[in-house]
């Protein structure tokens, strides 16, 4: 059995994952619509404020990098819960600041706080599903997390309009608090070195989740059962750990894709506020009120992206099956060797491998060219200054298929890391914000230069030009499974061997103990006769 999770508690965990990655994603969102409110409050620059965004970007990219690693190690609960217990403390001081420089820090401490969820969120679906059905669980998850990006905006301009800007940071207050409480009660860990399959209770009490208490769950899991065998080797915490995923070069073209298919996403809502305050004379409220095409479309993707997944893999993994079976019969009658023999051939030869690149990215190419065609139009309506309904189309058609590539790529990640599910979503993680903070730094000046229609054009070329690389991923994906397959059967030994090594050593030291008391023993009898051992 892999995992002992229900359909019913995977759901629960999935409403709770997205419930706090929501609160993650919303922190960028819902400060877009008082970028120019703060920067009237505190007399500073456009540019100065744009910091402000883009030093959240930088912090929300490196901080699941070092968290995830922690996850992976020591469990996904104390990781989400301190998280949490960050994120809230960051939000009341903001709340409370008084100074340019107070929210210039404070928002890299929000960050810091609250992005590994993102990550540890990926990390969590990995543990309980299979691959058959995680596109849908990931895609639920990272869509509904998106939808913080996309109704942030909404909720920050209504917030602000009526108490002002600070309240957007109570507001972020309040739901962390929930959050938090929900995550303390229900949500149980699952890292599968400390749990396996459900089955085993964790040791640790800050890996113990009070719900397991319950007769209901305590029944579901089998905790009465443990099948220990489903214990999965324990991950040493290596701080380099996402350079080691990084190495590969083919993972850093699929992480750059990505990554930069996000940063023109958020670069789009990052102009979207500022062009509507000064070219469209909109007030803060109005602002908020035109992120909601964005929104519905991005709700749309959460939908179809993960169910398009799930169909494309279960259609294409049952195309292998018969096709590696009508290869193993032929390769039995050609050598004139048995079925097994045949078999292991397949397993070690990278051509029989299933091309796992191609039924989650294969799509990726149409999504990706679309969305820059709409950014491409987005941006030229703005700078000619189009009827707003234009605009809003725009952004919405382009938001619509810019969000499926992150769906795609976070659940291929999970998939080619199962045991590092939070550091490899959170090198993704990574190169999303760095590249977003990059581009949102820049935006003043490139605007400058060759106004918006000439920033997104170039956006836009850069991403219709990435995607005839993930072309390339897609034809080399055997290679690409196939070799990570072999790094994780190798790690895997050298993990077996370490074990039975430091087995061998305890024995040894016992060994070594018993021969001590022996001749304590022999040593006592000849001094005191007399005394009983």
């Amino acid at each position: 059995m892999y995992s002992y999770f229900n359909n019913s508690y995977k759901t629960v965990l999935v409403v709770q994952c997205a419930f706090t990655g929501f609160y993650s994603s919303i922190a960028g969102a819902i400060y877009y619509p008082v970028l120019s409110v703060i920067e009237d409050e505190f007399n500073i620059t456009e540019q100065q404020v744009n910091i402000t965004v883009v030093v959240y970007f930088l912090f929300q990219g490196i901080a699941p990098s070092i968290m995830g690693g922690l996850a992976d190690s020591f469990g996904r609960r104390p990781i989400v819960l301190s998280s949490i217990m960050l994120y809230m403390i960051a939000c009341v001081s903001l709340a409370c600041s008084n100074s340019y420089g107070e929210i210039l820090g404070l928002r890299c401490l929000q960050a810091a706080g609250i992005a590994p969820v993102i990550a540890i969120n990926s990390g969590i679906m990995g543990d309980i599903t299979t691959k058959a059905e995680r596109g849908g669980y990931v895609g639920y998850v990272s869509g509904f997390q998106v939808m913080g990006t996309a109704f942030g905006a909404i909720i920050g301009s209504m917030l602000a309009n009526r108490w002002g800007w600070r309240s957007i940071f109570w507001f972020l207050v309040i739901g962390s608090g929930i959050c938090l409480l929900c995550s303390l009660v229900i949500l149980t860990e699952t890292k599968r070195t400390i749990v396996g399959n459900g089955s085993v209770a964790p040791r640790s009490m800050f890996n113990y989740a009070p719900v397991l208490r319950l007769k209901a769950v305590h029944k579901m899991l089998h905790l009465g059962n443990p099948e220990l065998e489903s214990l999965e080797p324990p991950v040493k915490f290596n701080l380099f750990a996402p350079l080691e995923i990084l190495r590969n070069a083919r993972i850093n073209l699929l992480l750059y894709i990505a990554g930069l298919q996000f940063a023109t996403y958020t670069t789009h809502q990052t102009a979207l506020s500022t062009v509507l305050s000064s070219k469209y004379n909109l007030k803060v409220l109005e602002v908020g009120l035109c992120y909601l095409p964005t929104g519905l479309c991005t709700m749309a993707t959460v939908v179809i992206s993960g169910r398009y997944l799930n169909w494309f893999y279960s259609r294409e993994s049952k195309r292998h099956e018969v096709w590696l079976e009508n290869q193993v019969m032929q390769i039995t009658a050609e050598r004139g060797i048995t079925e097994n023999e045949a078999k292991e051939i397949t397993e070690n030869d990278p051509k029989y491998t299933f091309n796992l690149i191609e039924a989650r990215l294969k799509a990726g190419f149409l999504t990706l060219v679309v969305s820059s065609l709409g950014f491409i139009a987005y941006g030229w309506c703005i700078q000619m200054k189009a009827p707003l309904p234009a605009v809003l189309v725009c952004s919405g058609i382009a938001s619509l298929f810019s969000n499926c590539i992150l769906t795609f790529s976070t659940t291929t990640m999970v998939d080619l890391f199962p045991s590092k599910g939070s550091t490899a979503t959170g090198c993704l993680n990574l190169y999303r914000c760095l590249i977003s903070a990059i581009f949102i730094s820049c935006l003043s000046r490139m605007v400058k230069a060759i106004d918006y229609g000439g920033v997104f054009t170039l956006m836009g070329a850069i991403n219709i030009f990435s995607s005839v690389a993930l072309l390339y991923l897609v034809k080399t994906g055997k290679q690409i499974v196939f070799d990570r397959r072999m790094e994780d059967k190798a790690s895997a030994e050298a993990a077996k061997k370490e074990l039975v090594a430091q087995k061998s050593a305890e024995e040894d030291k016992n060994e070594e103990g018993c021969d001590v008391n022996i001749r304590v023993s022999v040593h006592d009898e000849a001094t005191d006769p007399g005394k009983t051992v």
